[in-house]
């Protein structure tokens, strides 16, 4: 049942306009603070800035605690990932061209069908990440740690793979065209297509 013209509201008490003022400052204290949380967690890096539409192109997320974090296909085009935390993320049809994630670590990660031109991932954790059809043209994974990852069928035209650690590493059908292998580590585990000889290609037998 609404309210009537001809119903009266009493008026409050002190005792109640006292209770009812004190809520109110409570509730707005709440409200600033969590605010104030809110901006310091942007500011941080934390999740609450790549949500919820995923997009964040140019941000400066050095450092960000974000294991896990869906980010299928989201727009970080020069993003700052550098020495984030982005274990077993869902990178995959991201854009990350010019990104800076060297030192991040990425293992776990799926990153397949990313852009990832010119990309600083060095001295990055790659262990065990899926980079299947990625591109990673002029990319810098120099000295990254790319053990047992994924690369086949990825695009590392002219990339830099100095001093990388390729042990175990899949790179079969991967396009390696320009790309500076110069010491980098393989083993016996390590697939690279049947044309390509790793001493040619200046690679460094590590059992």
């Amino acid at each position: 049942m609404g309210w009537t013209r001809s119903q009266s509201v009493k008026p409050l008490g002190l005792t109640q306009q006292s209770f009812f003022m004190g809520t109110l400052l409570a509730f707005g204290m709440f409200g600033a603070m969590a605010s104030a949380q809110l901006e310091l967690d942007a500011q941080l890096g934390r999740s609450q800035i790549v949500s919820p539409t995923k997009d964040c192109p140019a941000c400066d997320l050095t450092g960000a605690e974000l294991p896990g974090v869906d980010l299928q296909g989201a727009n970080l085009k020069e993003v700052i990932l550098k020495q984030a935390n982005l274990q077993a993320a869902d990178l995959s049809q991201s854009i990350l061209n010019l990104a800076d994630l060297s030192q991040a670590n990425l293992s776990d990660s799926d990153q397949s069908g990313a852009f990832l031109w010119e990309a600083d991932l060095s001295h990055a954790n790659l262990q065990q990440a899926d980079l299947t059809g990625a591109n990673l043209q002029v990319a810098d994974l120099s000295e990254a740690d790319l053990r047992r990852a994924t690369l086949r069928q990825t695009d590392l035209t002219g990339a830099r793979l100095h001093n990388a650690d390729l042990r175990g590493a899949d790179l079969r059908g991967a396009f390696l065209v320009g790309a500076d292998l110069t010491g980098a580590l393989y083993d016996t585990n390590t697939q690279l297509d049947p044309s390509l000889n790793p001493s040619d290609l200046g690679m460094v037998f590590l059992p």
